[in-house]
């Protein structure tokens, strides 16, 4: 069976990931999905504790460091992926400034390695926290 790759766009606020996590929540039988989370929040000693709690509160969800850097994280979305498992990407990356950016190749790669199903996720930045917009 093959996992799941939700991509969410635009990224283009601190709260992306909190608002995705808890929509899964809503929807219902979307748990334990794994974020990719960049990794300045990831490996923060705060950040860090403050992000594993909200996941658990909010679906069982884990995160992973994806650091441009280093081959460790996309591995072990690979992985998650491979064995039937969940994850979420936000695919542009970092660089919450310009919501307009193009996708990372890394997102791609991901896709063509894996073979999962994908479903994509609009955000709206409308408003003082964002909504989730659409799921397709």
């Amino acid at each position: 069976m093959p996992g799941h790759l939700i991509l969410v766009r635009p990224h283009a606020s601190l709260w992306d990931g909190f608002v995705v996590a808890w929509h899964l929540r809503q929807i219902g039988d979307h748990n334990g999905y794994l974020f990719a989370v960049d990794p300045d929040y990831a490996r923060h000693p705060v950040y860090c504790r403050i992000l594993k709690w909200y996941g658990r509160l909010a679906g069982g969800h884990t995160m992973v460091p994806l650091d441009q850097r280093s081959p460790m994280g996309m591995r072990t979305l690979i992985r998650m992926l491979q064995g039937g498992g969940r994850v979420v990407l936000f695919p542009q990356g970092t660089g919450l400034d310009r919501p307009d950016r193009p996708d990372l190749p890394g997102a791609t790669w991901l896709m063509r390695k894996s073979c999962p199903l994908v479903t994509e996720m609009r955000l709206d930045h409308d408003y003082p926290i964002p909504r989730v917009r659409y799921t397709m």
